[in-house]
């Protein structure tokens, strides 16, 4: 017998926008890897182990499970429940907790507690689970309340996502299928032929809100889709796009959608962006239509005059977008340069240090030793080099500016630590290669991993502590 595989079809509310992303990402081949699964379907054959608890504090009437009696109560004993989940049941313990093992693949998979008439869902979308922790599944009304408005979505051509049910404009309609359950829970036998969500109170409810409710990260997850292949195929004009004309970030009072631009279309000469994997990890819908997007990137950028990988680095940020006109758009909080955070919930002093690496990295290039030496604390020195001052790294960077020109200077910033409120310590890579000038030969440090100390010093952060400055000085510090 062949199963008939579930697909559901969508109904986008603006058919132009959707005729526009549909070309794009069949121009692009429409494969994206595992971070867009329509366009790379997971295969049906895996098999999965899911394993969470039942949780219902909530009242019911004791006559709709055989096991108990009294009135109004709430349930002690969940071994009474019979969970299952593509073909695959087995029974909760006392304390609700449950284990399916070798469940196959769906699109459409759905976790079901049942006993007697209670009955308690929870969705499990593709994207979960290849992505999630299936090991902590909750089942409670909640839960329960966004399966029902995502199957009756798919009655009316809608496939309702987790993160467009959880919007926030929406609370208040989850909240009445929520309350339906609830309801009908404290009903008796009698009016409870079947199960509680069986009855046309909670059917309603969940009809009612699915019909409202948009469908919105589809589109999120196409945008993204587009934005990843810009990147792979060096597309500037189609950039301008999709990066909103007020963007900025909260780290970087630098970033604009000009030197977003600017900094790509430079870029996009010299380099090339060999793998990009883009994965939307959640998403959360915000009033104004605004959306936060919580995304992993992993990158590798080759330079194609020297055929080297200049940076490889994984970027974790919680984007946010905006729907502008008919297009969503990356309205703020996207790093693009390599002084940029990796890791979310970056504040302003990571923006206060990235344009004092920028500034540094402008004064190297154009050999201002005034600029690079107040960047420097007086007080600077090295754990591993007693002879490492402040006069000795100015004396040292002169010298080079006059002996020295510099073919290649990589540099980017991996992560910062802010351990007080005026010290961090920024760990970085950084790669030189330069040319002494009489001889004629390169001179190349090779790959340097460094912890450098910063110290904010009359409102001007320096480095501080533990720079790597000479070829001799180490060059894997942890």
């Amino acid at each position: 017998m062949t199963r008939k595989k579930f697909r559901p079809k969508r109904r986008y509310g603006n058919l132009f926008y959707s005729t526009i992303l549909f070309a794009m990402l069949i121009l692009f081949n429409g494969c994206t890897g595992k971070g867009d699964l329509r366009f790379n379907p997971l295969p049906d054959a895996s098999h999965f182990t899911l394993s969470g608890q039942i949780k219902l504090p909530e009242i019911i009437e004791t006559d709709l499970t055989s096991s108990l009696r009294g009135t109004l109560v709430a349930i002690s004993d969940f071994s009474t429940f019979m969970v299952s989940a593509g073909g695959v049941s087995s029974r909760s313990d006392k304390t609700g907790n449950f284990a399916l093992n070798k469940v196959p693949f769906a699109e459409d998979l759905v976790v079901r507690a049942e006993a007697g008439k209670i009955a308690l869902l929870r969705r499990v979308s593709s994207d979960e689970l290849y992505y999630n922790d299936l090991s902590k599944l909750v089942l409670n009304l909640q839960t329960t309340a966004e399966a029902l408005i995502w199957q009756q979505g798919l009655s009316i051509d809608k496939n309702l996502t987790a993160a467009d049910i959880r919007a926030r404009e929406y609370e208040a309609m989850v909240a009445e299928v929520v309350t339906a359950i609830k309801l009908c829970l404290q009903l008796p036998k009698t009016a409870v032929p079947k199960t509680v969500l069986d009855l046309a109170a909670v059917k309603n409810a969940a009809s009612s809100a699915a019909s409202q409710i948009l469908e919105r990260e589809i589109m999120i997850r196409e945008a993204n889709s587009v934005l990843r292949h810009i990147l792979l195929r060096s597309d500037i004009e189609l950039l301008k796009v999709y990066v909103s004309p007020s963007f900025l970030n909260d780290w970087d009072t630098t970033s604009t959608w000009t030197d977003v631009i600017s900094h790509y279309t430079d870029l996009f000469k010299d380099f090339i962006f060999t793998d990009v994997s883009w994965t939307i990890k959640s998403s959360e819908f915000l009033p104004d239509n605004l959306v936060r997007v919580r995304t992993e990137a992993k990158i590798r950028l080759k330079s194609l005059r020297t055929e080297e990988i200049v940076r490889d680095k994984t970027y974790t940020f919680d984007a946010m977008w905006r729907k502008e006109g008919n297009f969503w758009k990356v309205y703020r909080n996207m790093p693009y340069r390599d002084t940029h955070p990796t890791e979310v919930y970056a504040d302003s002093r990571w923006g206060e240090i990235a344009d004092a690496h920028r500034e540094l990295q402008a004064a190297l290039a154009t050999e201002k030793i005034d600029v690079v030496a107040a960047r420097i604390s007086q007080n600077f020195g090295n754990d591993w080099d007693v002879n490492s001052t402040y006069n000795d790294l100015r004396t040292c960077t002169k010298s080079r500016f006059d002996a020295m020109d510099v073919k290649i200077a990589n540099y980017s910033v991996d992560s910062i630590d802010f351990y007080q409120t005026d010290r961090a310590k920024v760990k970085c890579t950084a790669q030189v290669r330069v040319i002494n000038l009489i001889p004629g030969v390169d001179i190349d440090s090779g790959q340097i991993k460094a912890v450098v100390e910063w110290r904010r010093e009359n409102g001007v952060w320096k480095i501080y502590r533990n720079l790597p400055y000479r070829f001799s000085h180490p060059t894997s510090i942890e």
